[in-house]
């Protein structure tokens, strides 16, 4: 499926920029709702205040208008009766976004009235700002055979039975030997009484920062949720605040210059890993198998798909690790933003930059053959929504995919044809 646009998002889009406050509201808005515009054309932003839902003449307000490759444009205008313009443009495939808030007397914005939206430019036209290594598939050829000499053998401790809409879940804390320091670790669902070879395979991959595994039921699925580190799950708050502060701080940067020892090579280890053992479920009727994630999580479902041909449905919902070398290209980069540039507009770190390549998911993308949906958000500055299309566009020419576009949202793991997918396909018969 080509690219499509949704315009619930954008009535969505259009009505959560004009909350009040005080009575007093900010309302922006693009001249084309869904905020795709083609090459050299004007983004024409619409700014007007309102009081009691009505215009409201003499307020003033400040914005700042960012573009691709540009330090952002600041000013300050003051409200008319009509909408006020403010115009951006790209020559090339881009990102233009906005933010506005209304000022107090001594003009300083007003924190809570901030309202942002954001425009893409030809983004089906955008493509990764950096070559791919010309030994990718053979690097993870070579990871994929050192994690096949580790048997697929799991321990799993009973975390109780769970009753949901009438139906019966046998939980399980599993811990399942990988080729890393960590095993994978995760909650396991599976339906009572469930029959050999009856159901589908979900595995849930999780966004940055460090918590516990969750239990996520299905009816029609076992459901494996993962969490990013292989660490314990089910323990208190403050143990993972710990965790965060100490043995896992800075994790996405560490050992990135060298793709061996980089962090993230361990945890896609355990991405595979944990799709080895949903394969080998008894239950899993050998046809059906999901990698679903947000942010990190949804880096982590493209490189499932792109790691494991079994994979049947991805849904990566804002994915981060894309487009390492968006700065070469006069953009920005995804999280976490490996590569910095230099004063002649160079990688500062060539080791860093030579690494990147391998955790790109833009790279993982050219290889997926399953059905892909992914999403972005055009206020998103984590994940820029550049660096998703650099994901999205890499995906092999027909390739059923979708994408969900979010002109007023930012990194939020909102994906509803993805999880329209999802529950379509674990419906099915």
């Amino acid at each position: 499926m080509t690219l499509k646009t949704f315009m619930s998002a954008m009535v969505l889009a259009i009505s959560s920029l004009a909350l009040s406050a005080q009575n007093t509201a900010l309302q922006v808005t693009t001249d084309k709702p869904e905020g795709i515009y083609r090459n050299g054309e004007n983004v024409i932003f619409n700014i007007q205040v309102l009081e009691n839902g009505k215009p409201a003449p003499g307020e003033k307000f400040s914005y700042e208008l960012w573009t691709d490759g540009q330090k952002p444009m600041k000013n300050s205008a003051v409200s008319a009766a009509e909408p006020i313009q403010v115009k951006s443009a790209l020559d090339k495939p881009g990102w233009t976004h906005i933010a506005v808030s209304l000022t107090d007397k001594d003009g300083k914005p007003i924190a809570k009235s901030v309202k942002r939206l954001g425009a893409m430019i030809d983004p089906e036209s955008i493509k990764p700002g950096a070559d791919e290594p010309k030994d990718f598939d053979a690097f993870w050829k070579e990871q994929r055979e050192t994690l096949n000499k580790v048997p697929v053998k799991a321990i799993l401790d009973d975390a109780g039975v769970i009753e949901k809409d009438g139906v019966k879940y046998r939980c399980y804390d599993v811990k399942i030997d990988c080729a890393s320091v960590a095993p994978v670790s995760g909650y396991l669902t599976i339906p009572e009484g469930a029959k050999p070879g009856s159901l589908k395979a979900v595995v849930y991959y999780h966004g940055a920062g460090v918590r516990s595994s969750d239990k996520q039921m299905n009816p029609n699925a076992i459901v494996l949720d993962v969490n990013a580190h292989g660490i314990l799950n089910g323990q208190p708050r403050e143990f993972y605040q710990y965790l965060n502060r100490t043995n896992l701080s800075g994790y996405q940067f560490r050992n990135a210059e060298d793709r061996y020892k980089f962090y993230f090579r361990e945890m896609f280890l355990r991405v595979m890993r944990a799709l080895d053992y949903m394969k080998n479920r008894p239950e899993w009727n050998g046809k059906d198998l999901i990698a679903y994630g947000s942010s990190q999580g949804g880096a982590q479902a493209l490189a499932a798909a792109g790691l494991d041909p079994q994979v049947t449905l991805c849904v990566a919902c804002v994915p981060a690790l894309s487009d390492h070398g968006g700065l070469l290209a006069g953009r920005e980069s995804g999280w976490p933003r490996l590569i910095r540039l230099d004063k002649d507009g160079k990688p500062d770190n060539a080791k860093i930059a030579e690494t990147s390549g391998y955790y790109d998911s833009a790279n993982f993308a050219k290889r997926i053959k399953a059905e892909t949906c992914m999403s972005a958000g055009f206020i998103d500055t984590v994940c820029v929504p550049t660096s998703v299309y650099a994901a999205y566009n890499s995906l092999p020419a027909g390739t059923k995919k979708i994408m969900y576009n979010m002109p007023a949202m930012g990194h939020v793991g909102n994906n509803p044809p993805g999880q329209k997918r999802l529950q379509e396909v674990l419906s099915a018969k």
